[in-house]
């Protein structure tokens, strides 16, 4: 054996050691120390920050420094761009449609158009036998007496002439002969000295591909070339050409190579290429295709003979060991097509046929049924093995776990007209009652999953029943709905959208975001004003808040929308499609069939009340509300008082029935319902908020209590075991969720009316000073709009006051936050004094006394303006109104506090300051109010 070495025939890309280096020091070198010296002895976490800091500093560089999880997700990203873009031959699209499998594919093609043109610099043994020619090069070391290296290259007579030996004959014979031969010349020539041969830098060999390759023409190889290295170089081999008998002419003889051994059937072809040799690809011979259950489905090329067994052979064998049977869709002399049994694996394949591997039946003379959908084993069968739905499909308990009962759709042809026909069908029927329902040649049964059911239901096929443009243009089943909507203009469709909350919005009818975790006082507004936006972008899907469950689905479709528009760009939208089918978001039954999304929709049943997913459930014929309560996945738990509400429309009358349900649930199983009936599942509502109220302070046990519906407060507090001696009731601290938000959407709406009348006014007004005033009361603005409200509300949580005044007792929520506070011996003056602070409580002092102990107010003060926040929340003018005319006094209780706003008026003497000045007031006040109000 001998080494050889090949130059590379590209260049190395240079690196900049600074630029390797620095990456190095940043990422970690594989042998723990960097180019430029040893890893310094820092702890994991400096080496950690130090790697984090650099890789920013890099990114801020413009330097990209992928993760391997970033670069395998580019390649997935392009493997997927090329399989988009992949288009099927002739002979793949006359497979596929009669085997119904759009992925099959002619098999080995791929192999040579992944081989890199260039072996690059390569090193390994070469054998004795490889034969030398002029060009190639002699490795001769001499060792003994005389110690010698020589390299000698083969002269173009065919000759190596090394030093003193005699001249070999080396063109045209193997390495292993001229070895022999220089040793033995050695030993003759060169006394105790032996001699070591090797082989160099092999010839160059220039061959001729031509055929049905992707680039014919001449190609400079290497002697070492074997024929994969020259269609590499010719791009590969088309998929009309042959595999099986590519031609190798050589010195006026020619002979066949077969390449589905280097593809592992059979042996693996041992051919070097030789200067002058012409390879020729011909035409795809004989085909044949498998499907099913099996390891490797394709398109293979036969010769003449092929049994089954070979092709099951071929295709990697089956999944399963036993239980499987084969049908063989075969051209018949008069060009039909029909469906035989094969006798024995040993049955000789005729070209064309079409094998089809399946755990069921196969069988069957003639004619053909094909199981597509929510299958475990899609594909066709031998009507003469299934004349039935049930020996087609089993028994349920054969079924796969969530396969949707109550319909699946029957696609056949009308015998008198030709024309598609789509026949609903009961599988809770079809498969436990006797006589089944009968199959005809050629039909097709689509059997549907949970998740297409679901897809009913969904925000965006509610809208395009709405009459809304279609938010997924990616699905194609969408795209035929929003025609049949657009064309028909009939409620047929109306099913899916009697469970939801309908506004108008721009002039046409939308859903809205109503119930669910979602609600609040702000959802309530937008449901007047239809106003929510939520999901309304376009091209986007839309997501409601309907209910808890609707929103994590219409969630989970929006994340895959979003992945899909991460890939839609490079590739546009026909390639966006197909990554939406195959991420889910459109069903690929649908996509498949588009029409059958149409059918379920106008066999549905709308379905509401008291089950755990309200929504449309299609089904053929008739169904017990049962089994209607089943598809929606039950009622739901502690569910008492059930009524069914069963409203049917029939012409032009409509009929209304109530049934009340007994403990065994005779009536949910002899009630039926039919398409577009809307039935709905009446239960007592329960007693108990969904969120529990907050008590903290002054109680005797506060906690989180659940409350009931309609529940008071002072019914609360007795069970909180009332208030303790220390509490201070007057100053209790009540807030609300709601109100939290109305107060919230106060303060945004009030900044923008403000925001608005100071732009009014600079544009007005221009002058020196102008600028520095408008920027100061932008910055009141901003600083009100961006405040958090505190949702507090002005309740009396009196015991004693609520037994004699049961009116004023507030009814609770969930989410309500009650602080009772220890009684306070202090009164806060704030604002425009001269020393603000608490002063010590003393009853019956006047809000003067407290502010003549602070030293009285400043000079900038706005005595008229004085107002005291209470302890309960609410605010009073020191002068005027009828809190001062009835507290002639002034008399402060504790806790309240006592705020002096600063008199603006001498802003007037500022031009601009004159029309900002009930803005500055305003601002200062209501900011002073809200901060207050948010540290109580």
């Amino acid at each position: 054996m001998a080494l050889v070495a090949l130059p590379s025939v590209g260049h190395a890309q240079s690196i900049d050691p600074r630029v390797l280096a620095q990456v190095q020091g940043q990422l970690g070198s594989g042998n723990g120390a960097s180019v430029l010296g040893p890893q310094s002895s820092a702890s994991p976490l400096d080496r950690a920050r130090d790697n984090a800091q650099g890789l920013r500093a890099l990114e801020q560089q413009g330097i990209r420094i992928d993760t391997p999880e970033e670069q395998e997700l580019r390649r997935i990203q392009s493997r997927a761009a090329i399989e988009r873009l992949y288009r099927p031959s002739p002979v793949e699209r006359e497979f596929r449609d009669r085997l119904s499998d759009p992925t099959l594919r002619q098999f080995g093609y791929e192999l040579f158009q992944s081989v890199p043109g260039s072996a690059g610099s390569l090193t390994g043994a070469v054998s004795d036998s490889y034969i030398i020619g002029p060009g190639d090069e002699i490795v001769i070391q001499f060792q003994g007496a005389t110690n010698d290296s020589r390299t000698v290259r083969v002269d173009r007579e065919g000759r190596l002439v090394v030093g003193t030996l005699p001249a070999v004959r080396a063109a045209g014979r193997s390495l292993g002969a001229v070895r022999n031969d220089l040793a033995a010349a050695t030993r003759r020539t060169l006394l105790g000295t032996d001699v070591y041969v090797s082989l160099g830098t092999v010839r160059a060999a220039t061959v001729f591909v031509g055929g049905e390759v992707e680039r014919p023409g001449q190609f400079q190889l290497t002697s070492l070339a074997d024929i994969s290295a020259a269609l590499a170089q010719a791009g590969g081999v088309r998929r009309t050409g042959s595999l099986r008998n590519v031609r190798v002419v050589r010195a006026g003889g020619s002979f066949t190579v077969d390449l589905y051994g280097l593809l592992g059937i059979g042996s693996p072809p041992s051919v070097s290429l030789r200067d002058g040799d012409r390879i020729i690809v011909p035409v795809i011979g004989d085909t044949v295709a498998i499907a099913g259950n099996v390891a490797r489905p394709g398109i293979y090329e036969i010769r003449r003979g092929t049994s089954v067994a070979a092709l099951l052979d071929y295709a990697g064998g089956a999944l399963r060991p036993r239980g499987n049977q084969i049908a063989i869709s075969r051209i018949a002399a008069d060009g039909s097509e029909e469906f035989v049994r094969s006798a024995a694996l040993g049955s000789a394949l005729i070209p064309g046929d079409a094998v089809q591997l399946t755990g069921g039946s196969a069988g069957g003379a003639a004619g053909r049924v094909l199981l597509r959908g929510f299958v475990a084993n899609p594909g066709p069968r031998s009507l003469g093995q299934a004349p039935t739905v049930r020996d087609l499909l089993g028994e349920i308990r054969d079924l796969r776990f969530d396969t949707y009962l109550p319909m699946a759709v029957l696609v056949r042809r009308d015998p008198g007209t030709a024309a598609r026909v789509f026949e609903p069908v009961n599988l809770l029927t079809a498969l436990t009652e006797r006589p089944g329902v009968p199959l005809r040649s050629d039909d097709r049964l689509y059997v549907f999953g949970r998740s297409d059911i679901d897809f009913l239901n969904r925000t965006p096929v509610r809208r395009i029943v709405l009459g809304q443009p279609n938010s997924l243009p990616e699905c194609t089943s969408l795209d035929r709905l929003e025609a049949l909507v657009r064309d028909t203009q009939s409620a047929r469709f109306s099913a899916v959208t009697r469970g939801s909350f309908i506004v108008e919005r721009g002039g046409q009818s939308d859903i809205a975001a109503t119930g669910g975790v979602g609600s609040s006082r702000r959802g309530e507004e937008t449901l007047r004003t239809g106003a929510d936006q939520v999901g309304l972008a376009r091209g986007r899907p839309v997501r409601t808040a309907r209910t808890g469950e609707e929103a994590a689905r219409d969630q989970v479709d929006q994340d895959r929308f979003d992945e899909i528009n991460e890939v839609n760009d490079p590739y546009g939208t026909a390639q966006s499609a197909r990554l939406a089918r195959d991420i889910g978001v459109c069903p690929a039954v649908f996509e498949e069939e588009p029409e059958l999304l149409p059918v379920l929709i106008e066999n549905a049943v709308a379905v509401s009340g008291a089950v755990r997913r309200p929504g449309a459930y299609p089904i053929a014929g008739s169904a017990s509300a049962k089994d209607i309560a089943s598809a929606a996945e039950g009622l739901l738990g502690n569910t008492t008082a059930l009524t069914l509400d069963v409203t049917r429309a029939s012409g032009e009358t409509t009929t209304q029935q109530r049934l009340a349900t007994d403990i065994g649930g005779r009536t949910l199983a002899t009630t039926r319902v039919v398409a577009g009936d809307d039935l709905r599942f009446n239960a007592a509502q329960p007693q108990y908020e969904a969120g529990g109220v907050l008590l903290t302070g002054e109680f005797g046990r506060p906690g989180l209590y659940s409350i009931r519906k309609g529940e008071t407060l002072s019914q609360l507090m007795a069970r909180a075991g009332g208030l303790s001696p220390l509490a201070y009731a007057y100053g209790t601290v009540f807030t609300r969720r709601s109100v939290k938000e109305l107060q919230q959407e106060g303060f945004r709406r009030t900044g923008r009316e403000l925001t608005n009348s100071l732009l009014a006014v600079s544009a007005r007004k221009t002058g020196a000073g102008s600028g520095d005033s408008l920027l100061a009361a932008q910055g009141l603005i901003q600083q009100l709009t961006t405040v958090e409200a505190p949702g507090r509300v002005v309740v009396e949580a009196d015991p004693r006051v609520l037994a004699v005044r049961p009116d004023l007792d507030t009814v609770l929520e969930s989410g309500d936050a009650i602080y009772v506070p220890k009684r306070p011996n202090f009164v806060l003056a704030l604002g425009d004094v001269n020393n603000p602070g608490a002063l010590q409580f003393i009853n019956g002092k006047s809000a003067k006394d407290y502010l003549a102990e602070t030293g009285g107010t400043q000079s900038t003060a706005d005595d008229d303006r004085i107002f005291v926040v209470l302890p309960n929340g609410t605010s009073q003018p020191l002068k005027g109104g009828r809190w001062a005319r009835s507290n002639a006094q002034g008399v402060i209780p504790p806790g309240s506090t006592i705020i002096v706003p600063k008199n603006i008026d001498p802003l007037f003497t500022l031009d601009i300051a004159r029309d900002i000045t009930t803005i500055v007031g305003t601002l200062f006040t209501s900011i002073a109010t809200v901060a207050l109000l948010a540290t109580n």
